[in-house]
């Protein structure tokens, strides 16, 4: 979630970027002390990782000094929050997953409207799969992956962890419902995303 920002940003911005444009480097600082923190927070939302959440919110700053004679962005804000959340998103496509991962993606049955399945292809479903077994407690997590990837049976699963098929039952049906609610935002705030560009 975005985080708030001083209201004297809301006039600062426009000022700023034109002092960046002509190469002005306090005003530079100025612009990034303003919303580093809540680029931060967005891109670490989705990656799950302070340090790549930094480098994402880094790169981005580059770029933008980089690319300072070119710069016309009507509205900072949607800006920065858009560039970090595709970049966000970017970097987990980039990233190896796990057959864990593969296979959930493939054994959910996603409930999203047809229109955002038509835009959303597999690779980045797999992008926010990570994120959502993270979100997972260990041992929950643990018994999702015996049932779902290791084929266990609910007995063999309670027989092997010493707990009640009950409870095995319990956890995967919270597992699953998990996964499913955290893909589905996700998916859906990517569709939105996506049809930006």
């Amino acid at each position: 979630m975005k985080l708030p920002l001083p209201t004297k940003h809301i006039t600062n911005a426009e000022f700023l970027l034109l002092s960046i444009k002509q190469g002005d480097c306090k005003s530079y600082k100025k612009l990034f002390d303003l919303y580093w923190e809540s680029m931060f927070t967005n891109a670490k939302s989705i990656v799950g990782n302070d340090n790549n959440a930094k480098d994402i919110v880094q790169d981005i700053w580059v770029k933008l000094w980089q690319n300072r004679a070119q710069l016309d962005i009507k509205n900072f804000d949607a800006y920065i929050y858009v560039a970090v959340r595709n970049a966000s998103f970017k970097f987990l496509k980039s990233k190896k997953f796990t057959r864990l991962e593969k296979q959930v993606i493939n054994s959910l049955k996603l409930s999203v409207e047809p229109d955002v399945k038509k835009q959303i292809d597999f690779d980045e479903k797999l992008s926010v799969i990570k994120m959502a077994l993270n979100n997972l407690p260990k041992r929950c997590a643990q018994i999702f992956e015996l049932s779902r990837l290791k084929h266990y049976t609910n007995d063999e699963i309670a027989i092997k962890l010493g707990i009640s098929k009950k409870s095995v039952e319990n956890q995967i049906s919270i597992a699953t419902k998990s996964i499913k609610h955290t893909l589905t935002s996700l998916l859906s705030l990517l569709c939105v995303l996506l049809s930006n560009f």
